[in-house]
């Protein structure tokens, strides 16, 4: 995904409590058999690679494990759910000790569970059911609900919440998240401003090139419409949205509000784009997922007890605050 501190109750959610390690994402705990040279070898199964943020977590698992003295098999269904299975077979055949999953197809999770080796698995950012040992990643709804109330305090402060529209740009194939994100954002919105007029879903399919089409169409529908708020799954999607309305000469038109702030985004937040109503972002970080999955995996590997959920810390990032929590960003 290119692949979003306003409001104190949406807070991310406390990590689940610690459990031991019953059932894994590809089978039970064991570490199945090991390679001959007995080093640690994990698989890696890659969401679709050309969106930056997932560039930034890939790099980011490879650097930790090569820190850590462990080998990464990386594989690239780029978004294929048949991929994502035979990745999995993959994996099994090549007796890897761990699998960590970025799958973007959730309907392609229970197969590639069935395909694979008997190992733990830690799911990114998506749930891998029905066989997932832990959970890495976004906290769906509180980091939805952070990016939709900094919209809404915006909109109170500059429009009095005196909108047109509110389109959600989203992707239905990743399942759960989809919603749970996008729902957390519009509720965020609406704890301030109230029901915005005009809700509509458009279906980007999570990239920033297959959202400019929809997002051109959706921009046709509006019409006349002057003030749109726009939220999405990701900073790819609002991206296309942009483009969208740059092509139709509409960019004053939407002001929008991204997941995931990786370096994508950072010159609509900075301002040094023609296009200035990037209003914030929440913040996933996805340059630090490796430093917390690799050494969870190698400890669910070795029988360790792990958190069956852990959150990565979420923060808003505003125009107001980007130079605080990423200081070169602007440079």
């Amino acid at each position: 995904m290119r692949a979003l501190r306003i409001a104190a109750w949406a807070a991310v959610a406390a990590i689940a409590a610690a459990s031991t390690v019953g059932a894994s994402a590809f089978g039970a705990t064991s570490a199945g058999n090991p390679p001959p040279t007995n080093k640690i070898v994990i698989g890696y199964i890659d969401h679709i690679d050309s969106i930056p943020f997932v560039q930034l977590v890939r790099k980011s698992i490879q650097a930790e494990a090569a820190k850590d003295g462990v080998k990464v098999i990386v594989c690239y269904p780029n978004g294929d759910a048949q991929k994502t299975v035979n990745c999995a077979a993959q994996f099994k055949a090549q007796h890897v000790n761990g699998i960590i999953s970025f799958n973007p197809v959730a309907a392609a999770a229970a197969r590639a569970c069935a395909a694979g080796p008997k190992v733990p698995v830690i799911a990114i950012d998506i749930q891998q059911m029905p066989c997932q040992t832990m959970f890495f990643g976004a906290n769906n709804t509180a980091a939805g609900v952070l990016a939709g109330s900094a919209l809404g305090s915006w909109a109170k402060a500059t429009l009095n919440c005196k909108v047109d529209a509110f389109v959600l740009m989203d992707d239905p194939a990743v399942g759960i998240v989809d919603t749970e994100r996008m729902q957390g954002q519009l509720h965020g919105y609406e704890s301030v401003c109230g029901k915005p007029p005009k809700i509509t879903y458009v279906n980007g399919q999570g990239t920033l090139d297959t959202a400019i089409q929809p997002a051109t169409d959706e921009l046709t529908r509006l019409t006349g419409d002057h003030h749109i708020m726009v939220v999405s799954l990701n900073d790819d999607m609002d991206e296309g949205m942009i483009k969208a309305a740059q092509a139709s000469n509409r960019l004053n038109d939407i002001y929008v509000a991204g997941q995931g702030a990786d370096p994508t985004s950072w010159p609509f937040i900075c301002g040094k784009t023609p296009f200035k109503h990037w209003i914030a972002d929440t913040a996933y970080f996805p340059e630090l997922y490796g430093s917390h999955v690799v050494p969870a995996m190698i400890s669910l590997i070795e029988g360790q007890p792990q958190p069956k959920v852990l959150y990565t810390n979420h923060r808003i990032v505003t125009p107001q605050n980007i130079r605080s929590i990423y200081p070169n960003a602007c440079k």
